[in-house]
């Protein structure tokens, strides 16, 4: 189960960058997944691995997620933002189908490359999209050991993107202009396909986000949120696709100068748009799947009379588009970490797979909390 949006809010103080734009996703998944953050530089070779892949030479370098225990054999970049600002997610799609064969009309893309080669290429959706034709992404059939069924979201720093899906062998493209821009809000969760996810949203379009009093109002009448009433409160992936296109909501009916609102009240803390949003939406992607350890469990199995763990939120990230900035913090180590793309070295050309450079995000590598004992001295 994984979950995604996009935020698009005033650059305060004022920049060159009027909106500044951010995604934000987190990543569940059953048992535990070893999940480093690779720097790629510019000029890789690709495929790192020898598959069906057609061979280029990436332009951009990226940050990008993958499990350091496959790394050695199978690189699949799950998560990652490129040095001028476009991300490539990759979210788990149950029932996927990929292109088995590849026909020789056009250059092979293996699926776990995607992400790759979106990152690694491309600056702006309008890009990759003319480029899609000239590719025919294949996978393997689901009985092979290296299928993962993943559907994509490609966001750019215009705040534009992109859906591929993959479904009874064929390639599903929703573009920016799909029904009427659905795709700029950047929601995906998972199955039912995205089609499906858009119109079932419809169903919701009597929520609102905007109410007639607040909790300090001394008058009886309609309760905070009743605007809300009806939205899903279950973890599943319709009601996760309502709660993230919902919640977003609220950004565009605010100030479009972020007057009164960007950045924060003095007492709140936060010193400009970045601080207020990068934290909002960490605390919304986590409301919003709300899957902490232990909560989703899997029934249990004769002879055992014990469940055992089931999904749970593993890591989230926020990915600044306009400011080139990855942000990331995991479920045992909610500690705030970010890398900073502008200072990141992405020269010195191809290198081996095992030699590209890491952080780590799960198991985490920084202290999980703050000492402020001595603030009572």
């Amino acid at each position: 189960m994984c979950t995604n949006f996009l935020l698009g809010v005033p650059a305060v103080p004022a920049s060159s960058n009027t909106v500044q734009y951010l995604s934000a996703r987190c990543m569940e998944l059953t048992g535990t997944l070893a999940s480093n953050l690779y720097r790629v530089p510019a000029q890789q070779q690709f495929p790192l691995f020898s598959n069906r892949s057609h061979s280029w030479t990436g332009t951009y370098g990226f940050v990008g997620i993958a499990d350091p225990q496959s790394m050695p054999e199978f690189a699949c970049f799950v998560d990652g933002i490129n040095e001028v600002g476009l991300s490539c997610a990759a979210l788990w799609l149950p029932g996927t189908q990929y292109p088995s064969a590849h026909g020789g009309a056009h250059d092979a893309l293996e699926f776990s490359d995607l992400g790759a080669w979106a990152m690694s290429q491309f600056s702006s959706v309008a890009d990759l999209l003319l480029a899609l034709p000239n590719v025919e992404i294949v996978g393997p059939p689901s009985t092979a050991k290296t299928y993962l069924p993943l559907h994509f979201i490609v966001t750019d720093s215009s705040g534009a993107s992109v859906v591929i899906e993959f479904i009874d062998g064929a390639t599903n493209i929703y573009p920016p202009d799909y029904d009427n821009g659905a795709t700029s809000d950047g929601v995906l969760t998972n199955a039912p396909p995205y089609d499906w996810q858009r119109t079932n949203l419809a169903s919701y379009d009597h929520l609102r986000v905007e109410g007639n009093g607040t909790s300090t109002s001394a008058k009886a009448g309609p309760p905070v949120g009743s605007g809300l009433l009806g939205l899903p409160g279950d973890i599943m992936s319709a009601s996760r696709f309502v709660k993230a296109a919902t919640f977003r909501k609220g950004f565009h009916l605010l100030p479009s100068d972020g007057a009164g609102w960007l950045p924060t009240a003095p007492k709140a803390g936060a010193t400009d748009s970045s601080q207020t949003v990068v934290n909002v939406a960490m605390q919304m992607v986590q409301m919003i799947q709300a899957t902490p350890y232990g909560t989703a469990l899997i029934k249990a199995k004769p002879p055992s009379i014990h469940p055992t763990v089931g999904d749970w939120t593993m890591w989230q990230v926020v990915r600044d588009h306009s400011n080139f900035a990855y942000y990331f913090s995991s479920a045992f180590n909610s500690s705030l970490q970010m890398v900073d793309l502008t200072t990141v070295d992405f020269g010195g050309g191809s290198v081996k797979p095992k030699e590209l450079k890491s952080i780590p995000i799960m198991p985490g590598s920084s202290t999980w909390y703050t000492d402020v004992s001595s603030g009572f001295a």
